[in-house]
């Protein structure tokens, strides 16, 4: 059975209320619509994410929204570390996206995946930039970041 992919505007919900869950003043309920057009004015989502919401959210995308969202919701500084990213595979297939895919796979936010493919048994470890995120998998990610926001 193929899982359920999530859309960039129900992971921006979610992120949202997951913020807010831990904050001590909560702000009233917003439409997704409402925290799309925040996300964009704060910086922390760009025009796409605001105009296609129900696109599917892929993994670039997640690791931009959520670099972005810890640096300007959260106030969380940027690792000066991110060595342990390196040794992704396609780190820098995406020149513009790899400072927020560093910084969410050396938080332990996102996870690599494991290429197995060229028969030496030792796994080639990749992001996979364009791989959809399952709802499974955006709750995953969450559990991580409420681990680093709590």
């Amino acid at each position: 059975m193929e899982e359920e992919e999530i859309s960039v505007g129900e992971f921006v919900s979610r992120l949202f209320e997951l913020r807010f869950r831990t904050a001590a003043v909560k702000p009233a309920q917003s439409a997704t619509e409402d925290i799309l057009r925040y996300g964009h004015y704060r910086g922390w989502l760009e025009d796409q994410d605001e105009r296609y919401p129900n696109a599917t959210l892929n993994r670039q995308t997640a690791a931009r929204i959520i670099h972005q969202f810890l640096k300007l919701e959260c106030n969380v500084p940027d690792l000066a570390d991110i060595a342990p990213a390196l040794r992704l595979r396609d780190l820098y297939n995406c020149r513009a996206c790899a400072e927020h895919i560093a910084q969410v796979y050396t938080r332990g936010i996102i996870k690599e995946e494991s290429d197995f493919s060229d028969s030496s048994n030792n796994p080639v470890l990749l992001f996979n930039h364009l791989a959809p995120v399952t709802k499974t998998e955006a709750q995953k990610i969450l559990e991580q970041l409420l681990k680093l926001i709590a």
